[in-house]
């Protein structure tokens, strides 16, 4: 089956826009700011698949100084239409040669290698490690393995059976619950061992995986949360 960006599109890009940190989604952007550190003076942070910008606005509000690329044009349009002074570039797929050397102090991928086909992820990660700064720290938020097989506050998993037996590289599929656009979402699996794999060959350390659960007091009604972590966070760092 053929994979096409499923957010290269006016409408899921507005439906998207709109979205901001509702329950599931919570739970992959609450435990960041321990993750990321505190902003080095003068240092700079790249938000890595920007989107609709909302994950470039979060780093923002943490008090770093952030740029966002994508390659989704309908996306950028949607950033720069909330956030009109900040910096959005769209870049080709695989490939940020744009960008110079040893840039970024951090480096946030909020859900991106979920939507990055196989042969694409060998050479963004290592464009990614090139333009992180040595003693950097990447933050690679993506899906676990469960998200595909299980039932969620956001998201739907249910009509899709064939999520359960994906393997690496096949195409895999969600409905998301919290904006307007109720199509099918295809992302493309990736399992942990793979990521391993990846980062090694890119030679960026993992340091830690960090697997957000939710908690009884917060204000969302879970369904899996409490008991399995939708997200992982691999805290990756290039050694000096």
């Amino acid at each position: 089956m053929s994979f096409a960006n499923a957010y290269d599109d006016d409408f899921r890009a507005a439906s998207y826009a709109a979205l901001e940190f509702p329950a599931t989604y919570h739970l992959a952007f609450r435990d960041l700011p321990a993750l990321l550190g505190e902003p080095r003076p003068g240092g700079l942070a790249l938000d890595f698949g920007c989107g609709a910008g909302r994950s470039t606005r979060f780093l923002k509000s943490l008090g770093f100084e952030a740029e966002g690329v994508d390659i989704s044009q309908a996306m950028l349009a949607q950033a720069r239409l909330k956030d009109p002074g900040g910096s959005y570039l769209r870049v080709p797929e695989g490939d940020l040669s744009l960008l110079p050397e040893a840039r970024y102090d951090r480096i946030l991928s909020a859900f991106t290698f979920d939507n990055v086909r196989p042969e694409s992820k060998p050479p963004t990660f290592a464009h990614l490690s090139r333009v992180l700064r040595p003693g950097g720290r990447l933050l690679n938020l993506v899906s676990s393995e469960l998200l595909y097989r299980m039932e969620w506050a956001s998201f739907s998993t249910a009509p899709f059976p064939g999520n359960r037996t994906a393997r690496a590289g096949e195409p895999v599929f969600t409905i998301m619950k919290d904006v307007q656009d109720a199509r099918p979402v295809m992302d493309i699996f990736c399992p942990e061992s793979e990521y391993l794999r990846l980062y090694d060959a890119a030679g960026l350390l993992r340091v830690l995986a960090h697997h957000p659960l939710g908690r009884a007091e917060e204000p969302f009604q879970w369904i899996s949360e409490r008991s399995s972590a939708p997200w992982r966070v691999d805290v990756l760092e290039k050694p000096l």
